[in-house]
């Protein structure tokens, strides 16, 4: 039976973190967290329907989402030898959680534990108490900025999970005569979400574009554009190879456009790299864009890019790791094939895609004809 649970919320858990993790926030400000939190009371084996709270979008700009399970597990349990010799029995206890939700689909967040094997020599006929014992451990995962997964977390509405246990008593062969009696459960599950956010005077709000686009040669090609130009303004290209500690490579200075773009050359031949764009305005005050991340797999040619993942109307951007012929086609989540277009001796489109009319999770997939090199991206369809 399944046991819905609506946020029996802990809320509203605020709190500055220590600064070592302000690499995201400019200004000594933040990141902050907003927490909810419910606990769950079971027997070991049980299913879940829970929800949470969106983040609010006013608050700031998420940066990740954290999503993380205690679990305390009691057991107990009366075995007895039922043979007419002495055996040894050897029992351990198994226990799984497995939390999905559409926001995370087709991945979910899994965890497991096990006790060693405890030995039972037991005459005929002789009866053992074990326990009340206890297991604990924890269940953690967190989607940042470099999961498109992200933007399930955050608008108008609640995040729902799936939460399943199970827990078993496990018996090493010999079984000769073992029978179990008196078996007690019990669980306690502190399920929790937390969001990490910086406030929306921290990060750049003019910023209405930032994208890492790899290209051939382990190439990365960086586009940004603003909404509002301000003579002056300077922008700083930083790179990292942890997302944590940026190193400055490039600056320009405010044009009258708004739209920018710089390559890296990665002569390193790193195998990821993360990227953000510092802007510096006349008074001084320094902001910052969103962390874009680029995997280079190892044949010196980097995947190919569809951006926005998060898709309400207008073109829909691929740019291919190579110019070749491509097909593209979009799946939506139940498997129909709803858009499929070729292009001929390219490396970058732009599409017009109507047939994407209902909102949802969708697959993109690209397909070399030539060298049948096929790629796989999800889109969110949010109009």
């Amino acid at each position: 039976m399944k046991t819905v649970v609506h946020f029996l919320v802990g809320m509203l858990l605020i709190i500055l973190l220590p600064p070592h993790l302000f690499s995201q926030c400019a200004g000594g400000l933040g990141p902050y967290t907003v927490k909810y939190d419910t606990t769950l009371y079971g027997t070991g084996a049980a299913n879940y329907a829970i929800s949470f709270p969106k983040f609010n979008i006013p608050m700031g700009t998420l940066l990740s989402a954290n999503v993380k399970s205690l679990i305390n597990l009691g057991y107990s349990y009366v075995i007895k030898n039922e043979s007419g010799s002495s055996q040894t029995y050897n029992i351990k206890i198994t226990r799984s959680d497995d939390i999905s939700s559409t926001a995370i689909d087709p991945m979910s967040i899994n965890g497991f534990k096990q006790t060693p094997y405890a030995p039972f020599i037991l005459a005929p006929a002789q009866t053992v108490s074990y326990g009340p014992a206890q297991l604990g451990y924890s269940v953690n995962d967190s989607i940042t900025t470099i999961d498109p997964n992200l933007n399930n977390f955050q608008g108008v509405g609640t995040v729902d999970f799936d939460y399943q246990t199970n827990t078993s008593l496990v018996a090493k062969l010999p079984l000769t005569g073992l029978n179990f009696t008196s078996i007690t459960i019990f669980d306690t599950v502190h399920f929790s979400i937390s969001y990490l956010y910086c406030l929306p005077s921290v990060l750049s709000k003019d910023a209405l574009v930032f994208t890492a686009i790899p290209q051939a040669k382990n190439n990365v090609l960086l586009n940004w554009r603003q909404s509002v130009v301000e003579a002056g303004r300077k922008y700083g290209v930083q790179v990292s190879t942890d997302g944590n500690n940026f190193t400055s490579i490039a600056t320009t200075t405010e044009n009258n456009t708004g739209i920018y773009n710089y390559t890296y050359l990665n002569n390193n031949s790193a195998k990821k790299l993360f990227f953000r764009i510092q802007e510096k305005d006349n008074s001084g005050e320094i902001k910052y864009s969103v962390i874009r991340l680029v995997i280079f797999n190892g044949d010196g040619n980097s995947g190919g890019a569809i951006y926005p993942t998060l898709y309400n109307g207008g073109d829909l951007h691929v740019n291919f790791p190579e110019k070749s012929d491509w097909q593209i086609t979009i799946y939506a989540a139940d498997g129909r094939k709803v858009v499929q277009n070729r292009q001929s001796n390219t490396a970058v489109a732009s599409l017009q895609i109507p047939g994407l009319a209902v909102n949802g999770l969708y697959v993109v997939e690209t397909f070399n004809i030539h060298s049948q090199q096929k790629q796989l991206t999800r889109i969110i369809v949010q109009r």
